[in-house]
């Protein structure tokens, strides 16, 4: 009788600790994320190191656009490309040069002129994100194929709230490096090269933790328009679009506020990093809070709230430079840090706005989407998204022309408009009530639109 063998083989234990390197993978995305903020980090390097307003506002371009017509694209190509694995590879390979390029800037970054710097790193963040996102659109189908069905759920809650609990370390990171004194040149090449160094790590994560069987779904462009133009027909999600197009018209001014602070305040490098920490605390808070208010209350709720944050934020930005001019400010601060650093701490509340996020945005259109119409909707809600996301590109038009104090103010008319827009939202039909006498149980009711 001969024993048995109990080894593994290499790809039994690559499944086993697909879960595991799937986490680390958004861990580690998370940091970089947090370190190559767009309307934060990149904005602030984008303008100290004399780029344009144009290239100010592209890496926030970037980053919508690329995340919401990824899935138009690859729903396009899907009837080319039937295998999901090598489009996985190939574009991990394709991040993966462009990660090199940014850690290569942020290594030789004093022997770089100041316009090559930005002009590089916009370039290597527009292949990164491309790369990023039409990646992203099949790995979360090809790490289910090695999670047991009934823990996907658990797993990827509890994958998000790794992603932002490890965000809040890379944020802690960038306050670190921004406060120590350091001349800015030398922070920045410093966090670019931990950035590369943590997106490398996730590439690796990435690859290890998909299954190299997957198929992609196509579909033909007429059919494609077929469905906008379906979803453009129904009133509920005309309210909804353009109550998303007011939103994005008022993220346009983000890339910017940074932009407003060192002008007016004359803000300083340390406090780049305080932004960057709130904006990670913020966004760790809503993770937790928009889940609780969606199951409870319709999502049209946090629309509301997540819109009033916005119109409190910029509200904030722009009073604080006439508030540290004020006698009630110079009769009890010798200097203006604290108007600084009340600006900076400010960031917390777009990081409540910002997540938000896809959670309620799928709840409510689920409610919306008679039968059968919900992909329809999705799309035309990423084609719209898409194409407003080059409004920051209009922004930067009209400073060449309008004082930038005014146009903040604009911006505060618009989020006031988004405000009122959203009160015209359709509410759920559905929504988790407590019966009276008891706050321990709840039960699901139904509630007629």
């Amino acid at each position: 009788m001969f024993l048995i063998s109990r080894t593994h083989s290499p790809l039994r234990r690559a499944t086993r600790l697909a879960p595991l390197y799937a986490m680390l993978h958004a861990g580690l995305q998370a940091i970089a994320g947090i370190i190559l903020q767009p309307v934060i980090t990149l904005a602030a390097i984008a303008f100290l190191f004399g780029g344009s307003d144009y290239q100010i506002a592209a890496f926030a371009v970037i980053a919508v656009a690329s995340w919401a017509l990824a899935p138009v694209v690859t729903l396009l190509l899907g009837s080319a490309v039937r295998d999901t694995y090598p489009v996985v590879l190939a574009a991990s390979v394709l991040r993966f040069a462009a990660v090199v390029v940014i850690g290569f800037i942020g290594f030789r970054i004093d022997n770089i002129s100041p316009g090559r710097v930005v002009g590089s790193l916009v370039f290597a963040y527009l292949v990164y994100q491309i790369a990023s996102a039409i990646a992203g659109q099949s790995t979360s189908t090809m790490i289910l194929g090695g999670i047991e069905r009934n823990r996907q759920t658990s797993f990827f809650r509890r994958r998000g709230y790794a992603a932002v609990g490890f965000a809040l370390i890379g944020a802690v990171a960038c306050w670190s490096v921004f406060r120590s004194g350091e001349p800015f040149q030398r922070s920045v090449g410093l966090l670019l090269m931990l950035a590369a160094i943590s997106l490398g790590s996730a590439t690796w994560f990435l690859l290890n933790a998909t299954r190299r069987a997957g198929r992609t779904q196509g579909i033909p462009l007429q059919q494609l328009m077929g469905s906008i133009r379906d979803a453009l027909r129904r009133a509920p999600f005309r309210r909804y679009a353009a109550f998303k197009i007011l939103l994005a018209l008022t993220a346009a001014f983000d890339p910017f506020v940074l932009v407003y602070g060192f002008q007016e305040l004359g803000l300083g490098v340390t406090y780049i990093g305080w932004a960057i920490l709130a904006f990670a605390a913020g966004h760790l808070a809503g993770y937790a809070l928009w889940g609780q208010l969606i199951a409870r209350h319709s999502p049209r709720v946090p629309f509301q709230i997540a819109t009033f944050l916005r119109l409190l934020f910029l509200t904030w930005i722009v009073a604080v430079p006439t508030l540290a001019a004020s006698t009630w400010y110079t009769d009890r601060f010798d200097d203006i840090d604290a108007a600084m650093g009340g600006f900076a701490l400010g960031f917390v509340l777009i990081g409540l706005a910002a997540s938000v996020g896809t959670s309620a945005n799928q709840r409510y259109l689920m409610d919306i989407a008679p039968r059968g119409t919900l992909q329809g909707q999705i799309l035309a809600t990423n084609v719209i998204a898409g194409i407003f996301a080059f409004s920051p590109f209009g922004v930067a038009w009209l400073m060449q022309r309008y004082d930038l104090e005014r146009l903040m103010w604009a911006g505060v008319g618009v989020s006031i408009v988004a405000l009122l827009a959203s009160g015209l939202l359709h509410e759920s039909r559905a929504r988790i009530r407590t019966p009276s006498g008891t706050w321990r149980s709840r039960r699901r009711t139904p509630r007629t639109a």
